[in-house]
């Protein structure tokens, strides 16, 4: 019952990341995810697995944001909508919960975690090959008015460049340690590889984000996996400068740029959203009724859609997974936990600083990534210590304060 539960997993993180019935004819137009997820949920619940939901601080967060997107809707007045985005994520609250269920042993993190890099390989490899006319998702090149160039994207997720490359990012940290410390020539080779593609697809989509995001990623790390003081005081002045260099690259003539003043106007649109839905936000997907254009901030999409309750549990979610990833437990890792926490550094890091300047509030790679950040906290740390940790937070209070306030003196200095 319990393989068919794994196995069931992967498949489903196959689905969802390569997504075949997007552009395989086969498939199309087919409800595939929505069955495999009923029979997997029918699977679970069936099943003997330990279903304790509320183990660790982050499964707190997760949840609360994820039902705060709910409650949301409510400002919308809108029955249909508020039922089908209640569904929405009702679906991504299980896939949360099923992953650090199922995940339950040391094994199974280890392959969960080699099947979405193949996963993200697979888009990579499909985004550059769509750059040299073989075009396996049909999605299409995409041509910029305002650039003018041609950029490659992925399917159904991955549609749009960005997103492609925000994405993808996720293989570089964890190639990096398998190169440098994985089982063997073959595993070294295969990781080098992996790499390139990783570096040429980002390249290809031509996303300044997602080079800013390749940015944070190297440099987070570096910084992580550093363990001599003086390699680590080296990190630390690489990861700073990379950050800003790449922050003043993705920002330099902003004033100039149609593209940069039109995510600023987006921000300050957000803004009024905010102060007029403080509490609820507008709704969870509503940002585009009130403003021509997406927000490009995973922060601002947050705050405007959901208020400042939203908001908090956003930033909740990613104050708790660097909370856990500091630990000495994980910071003195040595072998494939050295690798696997490098690489979550790596790849959390990228998701934080990138979201300024793109919209992933509700990225289901992010999800996923969390979810078996998770299921590592709840096999690497005592009962004792997953449990610690409320909703209510100061230091996340905090956070979201530094957040709102940043956001504020940046459109009063540039708008």
């Amino acid at each position: 019952m319990i393989d068919v539960l794994f196995l069931g997993l992967l498949f489903f993180l196959f689905l969802i990341i390569v997504r075949p019935q997007d552009f395989v004819p086969a498939f199309m137009g087919e409800r595939i995810v929505f069955y495999v997820m009923a029979v997997l949920l029918m699977t679970w619940l069936l099943s003997d697995t330990k279903k304790e939901l509320f183990r660790t601080q982050l499964d707190k967060f997760v949840a609360f944001f994820l039902i705060w997107c709910c409650v949301s809707t409510i400002s919308t007045h809108w029955i249909d909508y508020i039922v089908s985005t209640s569904l929405e994520q009702l679906k991504l609250l299980l896939i949360y919960f099923f992953t650090v269920t199922v995940i339950n042993s040391k094994y199974r993190f280890n392959i969960g975690i080699l099947i979405i890099l193949g996963c993200m390989l697979c888009v990579a490899t499909m985004g550059v090959l769509q750059a040299h006319g073989i075009d396996l998702t049909r999605a299409g090149m995409l041509w910029a008015p305002d650039k003018q160039i041609w950029q490659i994207r992925g399917a159904g997720n991955f549609d749009n460049p960005n997103d492609l490359a925000y994405s993808v990012v996720l293989i570089v940290p964890f190639a990096l340690g398998m190169m440098i410390k994985g089982p063997g020539l073959i595993t070294r080779f295969i990781s080098s590889g992996a790499l390139a593609m990783t570096f040429y697809c980002i390249y290809l989509t031509k996303s300044r984000g997602g080079l800013l995001a390749l940015a944070t990623c190297l440099a987070f790390w570096l910084l992580a996996w550093a363990r001599r003081p003086v390699w680590k005081r080296a990190a630390i002045v690489f990861c700073t400068v990379g950050v800003i260099v790449a922050f003043v690259a993705q920002s330099e003539g902003y004033r100039d740029d149609r593209s940069s003043m039109g995510r600023v106007e987006a921000w300050s649109a957000g803004s009024k959203m905010l102060r007029d839905h403080p509490l609820l936000g507008v709704g969870k997907g509503q940002f585009r009724e009130y403003y021509k254009r997406d927000s490009h901030n995973s922060y601002v999409r947050a705050g405007a859609e959901t208020g400042l309750v939203g908001l908090y549990a956003f930033v909740g979610i990613l104050f708790t997974l660097f909370h856990f990833l500091k630990r000495p437990e994980y910071t003195s890792s040595t072998g494939e936990m050295r690798v696997y926490h490098s690489g979550f550094v790596g790849f959390f890091s990228s998701y934080a600083v990138g979201s300024i300047f793109s919209t992933r509030t509700y990225d289901i790679v992010f999800l996923v990534m969390a979810a078996l950040l998770g299921a590592s906290i709840r096999l690497d740390f005592p009962e004792s210590e997953r449990s610690r940790g409320k909703l209510w937070n100061r230091d996340v209070l905090i956070a979201t304060v530094i957040v709102v306030v940043s956001w504020k003196v940046f459109l009063s200095q540039v708008w």
